[in-house]
């Protein structure tokens, strides 16, 4: 019986940030609170996927499995 397999990976994202302020600190702490105005990928952060969950399709074992919890 096939199974679904859910993966992921983390990938690098560049954020581009455009405040107005008096000062560097000040934009710094403005910017905490902003939307990017662009956003761009960049890379791969690593080559490998990592797998988070299986999940059994069949209904029957997913029965057996959920009258289990109960």
């Amino acid at each position: 019986m096939p199974k679904k397999f859910t993966f992921w990976r983390n990938c690098i994202v560049a954020e581009t940030f455009e405040v107005v302020a008096e000062s560097e600190e000040e934009a710094r702490d403005l910017v905490r609170d902003e939307n990017p105005v662009r956003e761009e990928w960049v890379d791969w952060l690593s080559d490998d996927y990592e797998l988070e969950n299986i999940e059994e399709l069949d209904p029957l074992y997913r029965m057996v499995k959920d009258y289990g919890s109960v």
